[in-house]
């Protein structure tokens, strides 16, 4: 008898009785977690089913063709034979679709998981009756002693039949579940897939919007065209006294372990007297260069004005300008525009947690380009005047971005400016390209074809972080 000590471990018991109703194994107390824990996510995401249909996806996304359905336990009284037969089946199908094979190999995170299962499972949620109602309780408890418990006496503890309802209704919309299977773009989890997760996780709305979402397949297609060629950079070497690493240079300055064997030599007073006037000489050791004041600040305009073909090259751009910077060293910031600065998004640090963000971010705030660089440069010259930070500004619009002179003069003076325009209709006529420090200008042709928009996009991207890294001038645009 399996006796449960609070509301959690109520609900918890009465959810694990459902594995009655398995079909994918094997499968014990470790991957009854597991399913727990998805459940939890999906929980916050207002999707509430069984957690049997929870371990089954679960388990074939995470493991491929290993996990086979095995064969069937004995059916509770409550459970049609020819319903289970149905779902096993449907199981099958499941187990061969492109999405699980691609995953097989993939390691996904449980955000990853659970937000497949979402966009998999709601829909069948939303039509079965005995959905909950209300609001969402608390999360199950993933340490229980119920873990330990046979199934069968779980369920003999707590009637499972609750669950049968929503098996019925998930095998009879069968086409409809893998027609959402099919949707669900592989190739975002590739690109989620190149990011690390450092300095938090992904948020769970912001990741359910990238995976599924049609509207930002195709940044994430050029995104992927990007990034393999930016995977290789390398960080400088320069100077510096600690003990690790080769020698570089002779320094002036330096610990007593780096002084030069010569100048042991000296007499005694020589010595002393060279020791007081910081005369003596020491190597100095490699390491990569200091980029800890250096921000580099990206801006990209999410009005309506820079959607389709512009805001796919874009939004790609950015995130590939993240990722070589990123590489290179320093704090890497990055802010949607519209008639406002957005929140910003530390894509340096961070890059796994804002990514969905940057794909899936959609504004309806129309323009108003003279506040957002007037509020811009305010808050840069606070950041140079407080902190003494190398700030360096690259912005991606398009041609009818007018900003005051005063105020495009007044960020030169603190930043380096660096302008993007994409797709013009109309020659450009601009009053402040002069006093940027550099300008590209992306054209129709350029994004006509797939092999000349990366090509295009590359070259900016090095051309862009190269001039992050020096104070170079110039101008240059599209033949």
């Amino acid at each position: 008898m399996v006796t449960p000590t609070d509301a959690g471990d109520t609900e918890l018991i009465r959810q694990l009785a459902t594995l009655a109703f398995s079909e994918v194994g094997p499968s014990g107390s470790a991957e009854a977690i597991q399913a727990v824990t998805w459940w939890n996510m999906l929980a916050r995401l207002g999707v509430r089913p069984p957690l049997f249909v929870i371990h089954d996806l679960g388990l074939l996304l995470t493991r491929g063709r290993s996990a086979r359905p095995h064969h069937l336990l004995p059916a509770p009284r409550t459970s049609p034979s020819t319903v289970r037969i149905q779902y096993r089946a449907l199981l099958a199908s499941i187990a061969t679709a492109d999405l699980v094979q691609a995953l097989a190999s993939a390691a996904p995170r449980d955000e990853v998981i659970a937000v497949i299962l979402a966009r998999v499972l709601a829909d069948v949620v939303l039509r079965w009756p005995g959905a909950p109602r209300g609001s969402a309780p608390g999360d199950l408890p993933i340490g229980s002693p119920a873990y330990g418990h046979e199934r069968a006496t779980l369920a003999k503890t707590v009637d499972p039949g609750w669950a049968v309802s929503f098996l019925h209704r998930f095998v009879e919309h069968d086409r409809a579940v893998l027609a959402r299977l099919d949707q669900i773009d592989v190739s975002a989890l590739r690109l989620l897939g190149l990011f690390h997760v450092d300095g938090g996780l992904p948020d769970l709305g912001d990741l359910y919007q990238v995976v599924g979402a049609i509207g930002s397949a195709d940044i994430v297609d050029f995104s992927l065209q990007l990034l393999p060629s930016l995977l290789e950079t390398k960080r400088r070497r320069s100077v510096q006294r600690f003990s690790i690493d080769g020698y570089a240079s002779i320094e002036r300055r330096g610990s007593i372990d780096a002084l030069l064997p010569s100048e042991l030599a000296h007499d005694e007073d020589v010595f002393t007297q060279k020791a007081l006037s910081d005369d003596l000489l020491y190597y100095g050791r490699e390491r990569a260069p200091d980029a800890g004041r250096r921000l580099n600040l990206l801006l990209v305009d999410a009005s309506a004005s820079m959607r389709g073909a512009r805001q796919v090259f874009a939004r790609g751009l950015a995130l590939a300008l993240c990722k070589k910077l990123s590489l290179l060293g320093g704090e890497v910031w990055l802010r949607f525009f519209d008639s406002r600065l957005h929140e910003r998004m530390d894509v340096g640090r961070a890059p796994g947690r804002e990514l969905p963000r940057l794909l899936s971010f959609r504004s309806e705030r129309g323009r108003n380009y003279a506040r957002v660089f007037a509020d811009l440069a305010v808050e840069i010259a606070r950041l140079r005047r407080d902190e003494g930070r190398d700030i360096a500004i690259t912005f991606i619009t398009h041609a009818e971005c007018h900003i005051p002179p005063a105020t495009v003069e007044a960020l030169a003076k603190d930043a380096s400016l660096y302008g993007i325009f994409v797709l013009p209709s109309r020659p450009m006529t601009l009053g402040y390209l002069s006093l940027l420090h550099r300008h590209q200008i992306v054209t129709a042709d350029t994004l006509a074809r797939a092999a000349s928009s990366r090509r295009r996009a590359l070259e900016i991207v090095e051309d862009a972080t190269g001039s992050s890294q020096s104070s170079a001038s110039g101008n240059h645009a599209d033949a």
